[in-house]
């Protein structure tokens, strides 16, 4: 789960895996560390997974089908989502919901209408407040359930990441953190805060 606060709003979201599926190659992440023998395949999964998560925090970004779940305990009647992209093609299966939570922790749908726009960084709008403790908004995000679906420039970031990683390993008093290359190239997919 990843808790963000602030002064003024406090937000919890939590990520659900719906696809089982790695968001990476292992052959193109094995290519891209130079490692042509499979002894080390289980690591390079490994790091490779861990670059991929890197990335989504870097970018507030879900990479494969994930359900968010965001609970607000204030909030206004335009609420941008903290993940993106809305994964369109699992509306279906995977509808977004929007409740209100009491002080007793009952859950009722939000009873007046709502609306979402953009795609890749989310807004919901709300025709009315609603009363209640806490909003709940449970949505699906991700470019799909394989790694094929991922736009190509975030693979290259994952592979760069995991063989950066592969190539540190052991290493106490490296960097820490994306790659320059990494962070280089998964920039424009990274929601900017005004």
């Amino acid at each position: 789960m990843i808790a963000v606060r602030s002064n003024r709003v406090s937000m919890n979201t939590e990520r659900t895996q719906i696809s089982t599926a790695a968001p990476f190659e292992l052959g193109d992440v094995k290519a891209h560390c130079r490692v042509m023998f499979d002894d080390d395949d289980w690591q390079i999964a490994q790091m490779a997974d861990a670059a991929a998560r890197e990335i989504e925090a870097h970018c507030g970004l879900a990479l494969l089908a994930q359900r968010i779940t965001v609970t607000l305990g204030s909030w206004c009647c335009r609420i941008p989502l903290p993940i993106g992209p809305i994964w369109t093609e699992g509306l279906t299966d995977h509808p977004l919901t929007v409740e209100l939570i009491d002080e007793a922790g009952n859950v009722t749908p939000h009873p007046a209408g709502w609306w979402i726009e953009g795609d890749r960084y989310p807004v919901i709008s709300l025709t009315s407040m609603g009363q209640g403790q806490h909003l709940r908004i449970s949505y699906p995000a991700g470019y799909g359930t394989d790694h094929a679906s991922i736009p190509a420039d975030l693979q290259l970031a994952i592979n760069d990441q995991a063989a950066a990683f592969y190539d540190q390993r052991g290493d106490t008093e490296g960097p820490q953190g994306l790659t320059n290359a990494a962070a280089r190239i998964a920039a424009r997919h990274r929601r900017v805060a005004v």
